[in-house]
């Protein structure tokens, strides 16, 4: 069939001068940036030879990390392998997360479209949305006695400011002629939620959402350390504390490089419902 029967080009699924940018710029600054970081890295490295703790190099991290990079799927009990710790962490910020997100866009969509609610909501976000989420573990582990219940509390108290704010955000943009339409038709509360509000605030819901998860992956890291709780965050500290440092520095990139693709992936799921709209 001829391009002219077919009324236009299709776009390929992957465009390959985008993804590499205008003389592959994509992929040589993020490799030279990489590069700088090595550099730096060996040269603080060199500074601490000698000393009572050391900082290994680049390629000593490389080659310490080999053993549990093999090691990457093990499922021994008590010597789980990096992916299932790490996974085991992600099962703790998913629920954590669900929790936020279903008490935050509710509170959202009140504090919009109440000056009452707002008025009794806002300073309490504006007081707890600054407190360190390692001051409410003590609060988590005296309420929800465990190890698991204080971790997902501490993500839930800590990842739902960011959502709630940019929801209410959201609902305080809707155009004056969305109201006014809807008290012309006389919609029930219902159908005004679903017709105008969740539509009209899905940017900048996604916006809260990629924030909160963020923070909520941030969290679970020092809820772990402080909790002992199986995960990758009691790793980092349970390599720090065996003098493993290259397992350590290990664990942050793995960290790094999962958080990264959780933010990829809500961008990829906005990019899905809302399209290229953004706030």
């Amino acid at each position: 069939m001829s391009i002219a029967t077919e009324g236009k080009i299709k776009k390929p699924l992957i465009d390959g001068g985008k993804l590499l940018g205008r003389n592959g710029e994509n992929v040589i600054f993020p490799l030279l940036g990489i590069f700088v970081l090595v550099i730096i890295w060996s040269i603080v490295a060199k500074t601490t030879e000698g000393k009572l703790s050391v900082l290994p190099n680049p390629i000593q991290t490389l080659r310490d990390s080999i053993p549990y990079l093999q090691n990457f799927f093990s499922l021994t009990q008590g010597d789980e392998g990096i992916f299932f710790l790490t996974l085991f962490s992600l099962g703790r910020v998913a629920v954590g997360f669900v929790i936020a997100t279903l008490i935050a866009v509710p509170l959202g969509f009140l504090v919009g479209t109440s000056e009452k609610a707002s008025k009794m909501i806002m300073p309490l976000v504006a007081i707890g949305k600054p407190i360190s989420p390692l001051a409410w573990l003590p609060i988590g582990i005296v309420v929800f006695p465990g190890k698991l219940a204080p971790a997902v509390f501490v993500i839930v108290i800590t990842s739902l400011w960011p959502t709630l704010i940019n929801t209410a955000l959201g609902v305080a943009s809707i155009p004056k002629d969305y109201w006014n339409v809807s008290r012309v038709l006389n919609l029930p509360k219902f159908n005004v939620v679903k017709e105008i509000m969740i539509p009209s605030t899905l940017p900048y819901i996604f916006t809260g959402l990629r924030l909160s998860l963020g923070i909520a992956w941030l969290v679970i890291v020092a809820a772990e350390m402080l909790t002992g709780t199986t995960g990758i965050g009691f790793f980092v500290w349970d390599t720090y504390n065996t003098g493993e440092i290259s397992l350590v520095i290990l664990s942050l990139f793995i960290i790094g490089i999962v958080g990264l693709l959780l933010d990829q992936l809500v961008a990829l799921i906005q990019k899905l419902v809302v399209g290229n709209e953004t706030v």
